[in-house]
């Protein structure tokens, strides 16, 4: 199993200096608001790949203090009986820099990266299936990106190759041939994408049906995607030609509109309960978290159980909400499934119900 022995932070968010001590399995951040409690699980999701999960410029992590300077975040990380040091940097042109037992060498990033993979909660997340369609668009494709590093390499063409097309349909005078040829790209990126999200959600809705965690959990429920273009064609999740022909009939419309009028940018996923069919988004929100908690759970084990992976998980300011159902979800992460695990809160006795679980750390 992998995990973040220690940490430490050089001119990064709020911390000139600060450096913290984790153990291998639950470590619970305490501190004020405004103390750095989000700014230290920012710093753990830096080390995969991308920009963290606030998707932050890496020009605004640097200490407000020390602008002039740059920031640093070095880490141990222990793998079995293997310890890395890994560094994080900005450079002059403030590109995250990644140094692995002070290597650049792409074959040592990669080895570290294929060594964990991040889970996180957000306060925001509370509300998931209340929040716009792109906020769960953004949760589903991390659960993909959790197993499949390369996922958002897909995603960032297929954005790319529609913000093209939407440059070429500004011009009248557009070469036919090549706009086809990018259509067809768009197209199979969509289907590529198409296909791994249906699949993420087959996934987690038979992990979930398996499951019996909560027997007194009252909503028994499934995950769906909802896709318009599908949903109105459904020969077209067969064939892309649907796709493009959609595409080329579209232009004037999308030349108006300013967009792409089909495709995954467009789908949503949605719960419903099975009982009675109505949408998650008319639970409390500590039923919502209930269900979030149930996802990681699920998506957990399927990286443990069928990927022989172990996940490392970030749950900030988890105790908001927090009822007997969703403290029996945390008490199953904590005892059951044998992984790096953080939570943050304002006080100690939010989390008394760990008992000597947990490793406490007091941010001043």
């Amino acid at each position: 199993m992998g995990y973040f022995k220690k940490i430490i932070f050089n001119n990064f968010r709020n911390f000139s200096y600060f450096s913290i001590d984790f153990d291998s399995d639950c470590n619970v951040i305490v501190g004020k608001n405004g103390s750095g409690k989000t700014n230290i699980l920012e710093g753990l999701s830096l080390f995969e790949k991308g920009k963290g999960f606030k998707k932050e410029k890496i020009s605004n992590l640097i200490n407000f203090e020390n602008k002039n300077k740059n920031f640093n975040i070095s880490s141990i990380f222990n793998n079995k009986d293997i310890s890395l040091d890994v560094n994080i940097y900005n450079s002059e042109k403030n590109l995250k820099k990644i140094l692995v037992n002070n290597s650049e060498e792409k074959e040592s990033i990669n080895h570290f990266e294929s060594l964990f993979s991040i889970i996180y909660f957000l306060p925001e997340m509370e509300r998931l299936f209340l929040a716009p369609p792109s906020l769960r668009r953004n949760f589903l494709d991390r659960l993909i990106f959790n197993h499949n590093k390369n996922y958002n390499k897909i995603v960032n063409n297929y954005k790319k190759a529609i913000n093209e097309r939407q440059v070429l349909l500004k011009d009248n005078l557009y070469d036919e041939i090549w706009i086809e040829n990018l259509e067809k790209n768009i197209a199979e990126f969509a289907y590529q994408i198409y296909e791994k999200r249906n699949s993420q959600i087959d996934i987690i809705n038979k992990i979930l049906q398996e499951m019996n965690l909560l027997t007194h959990f009252s909503h028994k429920f499934l995950l769906q995607i909802k896709d318009d273009f599908l949903d109105n064609n459904l020969e077209a999740i067969y064939d892309k030609e649907i796709f493009v022909s959609h595409l080329k009939n579209n232009r004037k419309i999308d030349f108006l509109s300013g967009g792409c009028s089909i495709g995954p940018h467009r789908s949503d996923f949605l719960g419903f309960n099975l009982e009675n069919n109505f949408n998650l988004s008319q639970l409390s929100t500590g039923q919502q978290k209930t269900v979030i908690l149930l996802i990681i759970i699920a998506q957990c084990k399927y990286l443990i159980d069928q990927l022989k992976f172990s996940p490392i998980i970030l749950l900030d300011e988890v105790c908001s909400h927090l009822d007997s159902k969703n403290r029996e979800l945390l008490l199953y992460l904590v005892d059951e499934l044998n992984i790096q695990i953080f939570m943050t809160g304002t006080e100690n006795n939010f989390f008394s119900f760990l008992s000597t679980k947990a490793n406490y750390c007091n941010i001043t």
